[in-house]
């Protein structure tokens, strides 16, 4: 389990720095008139925050998991912050193909 919390761990810490310029360009492309969406993630996702930055989601995500490390047996909890984490993922990686493209 240390292995396990370690990883998560680590993923947090360098998501947060891919959300924080994440963030940044959505607040750039606001600023040109563009990214006029209300929520990053649809509301029948896994998420239940409601924003159009990444960092709210991030901070749902670090909750789950410090819930996950209060109760580490619980594998419910364990598969909330994994799937937080992939989607998390996902939609950043995208996020910087489309910033690529442009």
């Amino acid at each position: 389990m240390d292995q396990i919390e370690e990883k998560l761990q680590q993923q947090l810490q360098d998501i947060y720095r891919q959300v924080v310029d994440a963030d940044q360009y959505l607040d750039d492309i606001r600023k040109q008139g563009g990214a006029k969406f209300s929520d990053v993630f649809a509301s029948d996702s896994i998420f239940t925050t409601s924003s159009n930055k990444f960092q709210p989601y991030l901070a749902e995500t670090v909750q789950h998991f410090e819930s996950w490390q209060a109760d580490r047996d619980n594998e419910e909890k364990l598969q909330a912050v994994v799937l937080r984490l992939q989607l998390m993922l996902e939609t950043l990686a995208t996020l910087k193909v489309v910033r690529r493209a442009n």
